[in-house]
């Protein structure tokens, strides 16, 4: 197994971290960079150790999940002391060549993980910038661990599945706090028996998604005629849901794409 260094060690690392620890990867084969103390004391509870660069480093491979403004400065300071790095950038919406015009001799790739990469549900879209089909085959190897994964032919289309799909399921949490607030009341205020109604809800909706029926015929399926359902469609399709949701998505996209010109 190659060694896994996470140059950050926030959220989406943490959730990598987990998905792999769960599909059997080593701990002693992770290692992390990371200032802040809150992030350092999680991933230390964990027995993952602090990465400190030695000469014994050309083989490792580079995950690094900082902040857009943080990443030049981490990706030189990787360059610096090592010799044609391995590096795989999650960071959103800065595109390879910024990193490659400030040092070309690297094998570097970008991955965009979700967070259910902690439950090994994630999906990860992957693109090759200058890695060897070796380097890219390991990286690939690694993120399937997590769940599954995209190759991505166009860096452009990097942006999309940020929008999309590395901020998805924060767009299914936003939406499902109305369904919170309503089932916290149905259940007396039980904490415990809202979180199972909501996780079996959800668990009933992929299951019914897995059967491979469209989703059309899935809201068929539930909705009768003049009944309470076709009656919440009908009042979602008036209000302009589904044209709000997509909106939605279309700006985080846009985000995306903004992110490079900043840096």
């Amino acid at each position: 197994m190659k060694r896994l260094i996470f140059f950050g060690a926030g959220n989406i690392s943490q959730a990598v971290i987990d998905g792999l620890i769960e599909s059997g990867y080593k701990k002693e084969n992770i290692s992390y960079i990371d200032r802040n103390q809150s992030n350092s004391s999680k991933l230390q509870k964990q027995k993952i150790k602090k990465y400190t660069f030695n000469s014994e480093q050309s083989s490792d491979i580079f995950i690094l999940a900082v902040k857009p403004k943080d990443a030049l400065g981490a990706y030189a300071e990787i360059c610096s002391q090592v010799k044609k790095p391995k590096i795989v950038s999650l960071v959103a919406g800065l595109k390879s060549k910024k990193y490659l015009s400030q040092f070309p001799n690297v094998e570097l790739m970008r991955a965009m993980p979700n967070t259910s990469s902690r439950f090994n549900k994630g999906i990860t879209a992957i693109y090759n910038a200058s890695a060897s089909k070796s380097t890219q085959r390991k990286v690939t190897l690694l993120f399937k661990k997590v769940g599954i994964i995209l190759d991505v032919q166009k860096e452009s289309y990097m942006d999309d599945f940020t929008g999309l799909v590395g901020s998805g399921p924060a767009y299914f949490f936003y939406l499902l706090q109305v369904y919170e607030k309503r089932i916290m009341k149905i259940s007396n205020g039980d904490l415990k028996k809202k979180n199972l109604m909501l996780s079996n809800l959800l668990d009933g909706v992929s299951k019914s998604i897995g059967s491979g029926e469209t989703t059309e015929a899935l809201i068929k399926a539930v909705a009768s005629k003049k009944g309470t359902t076709e009656a919440g469609i009908k009042s979602f399709k008036k209000a302009q849901l589904l044209k709000s949701f997509d909106k939605g998505i279309a700006d985080a996209i846009k985000r995306a794409k903004e992110i490079s010109s900043e840096f």
